[in-house]
């Protein structure tokens, strides 16, 4: 069912911004993370949350994001935080550096707080692709619980 539903998807994702190929894994391309991004991350995430159908974030960590887009992707998280639990599995953030994941991983908590939408930080893109199927089969958290689940492995 999900591959057909990419096969003739109901809104179509930017290819560049955001690889669905592997859906309901979607990958948001570190290369297509510049400056002033997070007005096409915001339009790209409505068009997921339109499908109403389960998916998993991955991406890898941007350190360099500027302080303007990542104030704006937060207040985007958090006016949309019913939807994301709704139908968003998990964002899992690839971090390889050991010593900045405890940082990285609180970072996405606050992010995503009171969506109830699961957070991991994890080393490598293959552990990544282990733990999306995981992820995937919780059903979603009520948003009323207002609990963000977050781990760093």
């Amino acid at each position: 069912m999900n591959a057909d539903l990419f096969k003739n998807p109901p809104l179509a994702l930017d290819s560049q911004l955001f690889d669905a190929s592997r859906f309901p894994l979607v990958r948001v391309r570190r290369r297509a993370i510049q400056p002033g991004c997070a007005f096409a991350w915001a339009a790209q995430m409505r068009r997921l949350l339109a499908l109403a159908t389960p998916f998993v974030i991955v991406a890898e960590h941007a350190g360099d994001e500027t302080p303007d887009d990542f104030r704006l992707r937060a207040a985007w998280l958090r006016t949309h935080r019913a939807a994301l639990g709704a139908h968003c599995r998990g964002f899992i953030v690839i971090e390889p550096r050991i010593e900045a994941r405890a940082g990285t991983r609180e970072t996405l908590r606050t992010l995503t707080e009171g969506s109830g939408v699961r957070t991991v930080v994890v080393s490598s893109m293959r552990v990544a692709s282990e733990l999306a199927p995981v992820l995937l089969k919780h059903t979603a958290t009520k948003a009323s619980a207002r609990v963000s689940q977050s781990r760093a492995v």
